[in-house]
């Protein structure tokens, strides 16, 4: 393949774009992640032992408390993958703590 990109002059940029558009969306990922762990650490005066909907995957009668703990080991798995170049694997994770972080947030919203 390297050589008949040489011969051809084919540069193979998509696949270096496309691991630079993970990376980046890993990235913001990480940062929603700390700004959401934050903001639930002024919010800890409210009751957030209320069941979430059925966007969860975890279990359905998972509190706040539980869920925020299941994004943030999920975000440093999601970094491992990352690391080890395992792109594949951290979007799915990435996917997975996006839905997590919604129903958290409709929790917040109640």
């Amino acid at each position: 393949q390297v050589a008949y990109n040489l011969e051809k002059g084919v540069d193979p940029q998509p696949l270096r774009k496309k691991i630079a558009d993970i990376t980046d969306s890993i990235l913001r990922e990480e940062q929603d992640t700390a700004k959401l762990v934050e903001e639930s650490k002024n919010k800890r005066g409210k009751d957030k032992k209320q069941p979430v909907g059925s966007r969860s995957r975890p279990n359905q009668n998972a509190s706040y408390d539980e869920l925020l703990a299941l994004v943030v080991e999920l975000d440093e798995q999601m970094k491992a993958a990352a690391a080890e170049l395992k792109f594949e694997l951290a979007a799915r994770l990435r996917d997975e703590i996006s839905e997590l972080k919604y129903t958290i947030r409709q929790i917040d919203k109640v």
